[in-house]
């Protein structure tokens, strides 16, 4: 009898169709969202900033296609110094009123005001940044808001990172994720789980510094502190080998220099905040996760030019943040960090390859953006403003538009790491990949001529190898290798022959 009247409800609930496409975080077109709610609660909403409560509120998701309500959506501000902002962000649960809603999939949806970005993509540019680069998608796309038949304003959805999330990313959804704010430094305090636990972050409406997301009626920090108990080690080969085996040093080796490169200071490298460890039940070690990636892209707010700040020191030396003093202090992940930042440079933000995304971001969102009149609200930004955004300096914070900073933000990683120059252009290499970016088949070219067999290995970027083909001796050295089944992002190629190793990279879509 409950698993029969469990979807009838489901439908009383909301005006749904059965079979339909997934368009939340469609990329091509910009939906809109309309929220209906009471107006004594939307006044309350804004008179209490701190309260996490929610308010019944009528959901209505039109994609252009479709227009799908849903009744009884639970409704408030989200955030931290945002919710102090004249132009708010918001949190949507479909399951606050009606126990175990999803709306295509998703139990949240985190509406984003991008308040202090005069062009309001640096989230989402971020987000497209991290996927290219081989790590754990999260979800993100731009949408309208409208409350009360008013127009808010232009937001980005940010997909919510919790248990649904991990089971889309991760083979395994059970383990323990923990969100980890402000000063979530990781230092050893001792073996003792509650003393973890009692420590409160600084955000706005307050919380622990190690919130613990999934699981939470066990509530068991205990492998946290083994983790945090490896890093109180010095860096020697008995910590090279335990973090290892607890951490996946490759994961938080590529997270950090994307940071690095993308200029994220508000991040643990920096700031002690905005991460997320997963502890992964599939493979054992913990997974280091970005997230808030709004002041990137030559956002600050200190006086630090983070253009030219140097790749190889960026740690803030005021700070104790063992988990990336004490990586980069071994020498072979110190090199591995290296590598990454050669890669992200060369060919993650550098400008070739991610100005024509930025110019297809700002062609779909501009009529939405300049329709926008609450992005003035805190800063006063303009049309102008959200133009000048992407080119040049807008005001103190923004002392650099998104394309001057990532062509001079690559030239400088590249100088840092060769300061000989000899590092030049990408070296050359005989292996060449068509088409590339990749969808499905392409063809590698090696410049190989042989009587012997020879093996091309194909790694992602943490280091795992993908494929293994053997390639028989023939008057070609063009080789058709099949895709599909590869994750989106970089990929390193690695052939080995009778005259030594040759290496080439690919990016599959």
């Amino acid at each position: 009898m409950t698993r029969f009247w469990q979807p009838l409800i489901f439908l009383l609930a909301c005006t749904i169709p059965a079979i339909a496409q997934n368009t939340l975080y469609d990329e091509t077109r910009v939906p809109s969202i309309y929220i209906s709610i009471d107006e004594d609660s939307l006044a309350y909403i804004y008179a209490n900033v701190l309260s996490d409560h929610y308010f019944s509120a009528r959901f209505i998701f039109d994609d252009t296609e479709r227009r799908d309500t849903l009744e009884s959506a639970g409704f408030r501000l989200r955030g931290n110094t945002s919710r102090y902002a004249k132009k708010k962000s918001f949190k949507i649960s479909f399951n606050e009123y009606v126990s175990g809603r999803k709306y295509q999939g998703v139990k949240k949806l985190n509406l984003l005001g991008e308040h202090n970005d005069p062009t309001m993509i640096r989230e989402k540019l971020y987000y497209h940044l991290w996927k290219k680069s081989g790590m754990p998608e999260r979800r993100a796309n731009f949408v309208k808001v409208f409350i009360n038949d008013v127009y808010y304003g232009l937001y980005t959805n940010a997909e919510e990172m919790d248990k649904e999330w991990l089971g889309r990313v991760y083979p395994d959804k059970t383990g323990n994720l923990y969100k980890c704010t402000y000063p979530a430094d990781l230092v050893y305090l001792g073996l003792n789980q509650q003393v973890y636990k009692d420590l409160q972050n600084s955000t706005a409406t307050g919380g622990r510094v190690y919130e613990l997301e999934t699981n939470k009626e066990e509530d068991d920090y205990a492998r946290l502190v083994d983790l945090i108990a490896t890093l109180y080690h010095e860096p020697d080969s008995v910590f090279t080998a335990q973090i290892a085996a607890i951490l996946d040093v490759n994961y938080f080796l590529k997270s950090l220099a994307l940071d690095v490169a993308t200029g994220n200071w508000d991040d643990y490298g920096y700031n002690r905040n905005n991460f997320y460890l997963y502890d992964r039940p599939d493979n054992s070690l913990f997974e280091f996760i970005t997230y808030d990636p709004d002041n990137t892209f030559g956002v600050d707010w200190s006086g630090i030019d983070w253009t030219t700040r140097s790749c190889l020191q960026w740690l803030n030396p005021e700070l104790n943040l063992p988990l990336a003093e004490k990586i980069l202090a071994v020498p072979q992940f110190f090199e591995k960090y290296k590598e990454y930042l050669d890669t992200v440079a060369r060919h993650i933000i550098e400008p070739d390859s991610v100005f024509p995304y930025i110019d297809s971001l700002k062609t779909l969102i501009t009529p939405a953006a300049i329709a926008d009149t609450f992005r003035s609200l805190d800063y006063g930004y303009t049309v102008a403003s959200f133009e000048n955004g992407f080119v040049q300096k807008v005001d103190a914070h923004t002392p650099y538009g998104i394309k001057p900073f990532l062509s001079k933000r690559t030239e400088y990683i590249l100088k840092q790491l060769y300061p000989s120059g000899t590092a030049g252009p990408d070296p050359a290499s005989p292996v060449s990949v068509l088409p590339n970016p990749v969808n499905d088949l392409f063809v590698l070219t090696t410049g190989i001529r042989q009587a012997k067999p020879y093996q091309v290995e194909i790694y992602d970027l943490t280091g795992r190898l993908n494929m293994t083909v053997r390639v028989e001796p023939s008057g070609s050295s063009a080789i058709q290798i099949d895709a599909s089944g590869m994750s989106s992002g970089l990929h390193m190629i690695r052939i080995s022959h009778e005259s030594g190793t040759i290496t080439g990279r690919f990016i599959k879509n």
